[in-house]
């Protein structure tokens, strides 16, 4: 998989992920989102959850416990620092990071009781702070 992703991507492919600037701008008010996302998409005991576009876990951090111990989550993200800092974050091993784009993915049909994308796609490049 090419690591260059072109302008936009949320992560400079061989750079640590600044996951608290990540977690102040974006993850603090897009949580609020997942409940009803993971609710409308039945998550229950025992499902494999693919999560697409996984960032730093936020969607697959509440998925873990409606899971359950037989459950699964694997996260998909096109960028490696990113499923770097889920692993770290979720450090659970029903928690499987894999680096993927959301066009391409390397799985079977079926493979997923469950798939998710919670924030996904942006359409514009990310504004300057400066």
């Amino acid at each position: 998989m090419s690591t260059t992703f072109g302008p936009g991507f949320h992560a400079t492919p061989g750079l640590a992920v600044d996951a608290s600037a990540y977690e102040q701008w974006t993850v603090r008010w897009s949580r609020l989102f997942v409940a009803p996302l993971l609710s409308a998409a039945s998550v229950v005991d025992g499902h494999r959850v693919l999560d697409v576009a996984t960032g730093t876990g936020e969607a697959a951090l509440i998925a873990l416990p409606m899971i359950g111990a037989s459950g699964t989550v694997i996260g998909a993200d096109v960028a490696p620092e990113m499923l770097m800092s889920a692993r770290d974050r979720l450090n659970s091993t029903r928690y499987l990071p894999i680096a993927a784009n959301g066009q391409s993915l390397p799985f079977e049909n079926d493979a997923f009781d469950t798939v998710i994308c919670h924030l996904g796609y942006s359409s514009s490049p990310i504004p300057s702070l400066a």
